[in-house]
């Protein structure tokens, strides 16, 4: 009776440690795409202080003419959000996300931007974290460093060392989040690479036809791989339905508050 006693009691001991150790693989949160290092910055923000500072570009159909407009401060973050970052958001919050984008792609290649999702997708993610999308005017000040005659977040047109944009007959794609200069307050991938939502509405009248009518058409800014250099300034200002996603279509977050990544 003892040893068969034994025998109940190594086999239950067994079956918890089965428990334990299967419990701790699913805990333990796994860096999609292998064992790689994610780079400290990954999450950083920069604070950008309360002021009056000039958005806009009177030489460009679709902007209004340079002026002065007042903001206050707010935290902006460094990178596009990435996809290490967003698959680590969709297991944490198990949200489905309404775009084109895949969990499988993300996790081979975790430090591209996160793309394929749409408006209410980056929304969601910045809203567990206490964040936000920037307004159209908050990412360009930003982009421009703040600076009056800015007009490319690289301070000059872009070349194929500074940013990433269409290269004629070159193959290229999304590039990840550090792999050109940032700007002078620290910010990466504000030049091509991919276009970035914002919180802004496209003003409807500004476009003609019936097909816009039926949209409720956001800004986007930055400009993507797919841009020739002239089209990646800090200025441009390109309208795209929120409900829809694109493969060089990601976003950055801004919070008014300073959020532990």
């Amino acid at each position: 009776m003892m040893k068969i006693f034994g025998l109940h009691r190594a086999c239950v001991l067994g079956f918890v440690l089965f428990l334990l150790i299967l419990f701790s693989v699913v805990a333990v949160p796994q860096l999609p795409g292998g064992n790689a290092e994610p780079d400290p910055r990954i999450g950083a923000q920069v604070f950008i202080r309360s002021g009056n500072y000039h958005v806009g570009n009177p030489t460009e159909k679709d902007t209004q003419s340079l002026r002065l407009m007042a903001f206050r401060g707010f935290y902006i973050d460094i990178h596009p959000v990435t996809n290490f970052q967003y698959v680590e958001f969709i297991d944490r919050s198990r949200y489905h996300p309404r775009g084109k984008f895949s969990i499988e792609e993300a996790r081979k290649h975790p430090w591209l931007p996160a793309t394929g999702l749409t408006h209410a997708d980056a929304e969601a993610f910045a809203d567990f974290h206490q964040k936000r999308l920037p307004t159209e005017w908050e990412w360009e000040i930003a982009a421009r460093s703040l600076e009056k005659d800015v007009l490319y977040a690289t301070g000059s047109l872009p070349t194929l060392e500074t940013g990433n944009f269409y290269r004629y007959k070159e193959k290229n794609g999304v590039t990840p989040s550090f792999s050109y200069p940032p700007n002078k307050l620290g910010i990466y991938g504000m030049a091509g690479n991919v276009f970035e939502w914002t919180s802004s509405l496209y003003p409807i009248e500004k476009l003609k036809g019936a097909y816009f009518q039926k949209y409720r058409l956001m800004v986007l800014r930055g400009g993507a791989w797919t841009n020739i250099p002239h089209d990646v300034r800090v200025t441009t200002r390109t309208p795209f339905p929120a409900s829809r996603s694109l493969e060089w279509l990601g976003f950055r977050c801004v919070s008014d508050k300073p959020v532990q990544h």
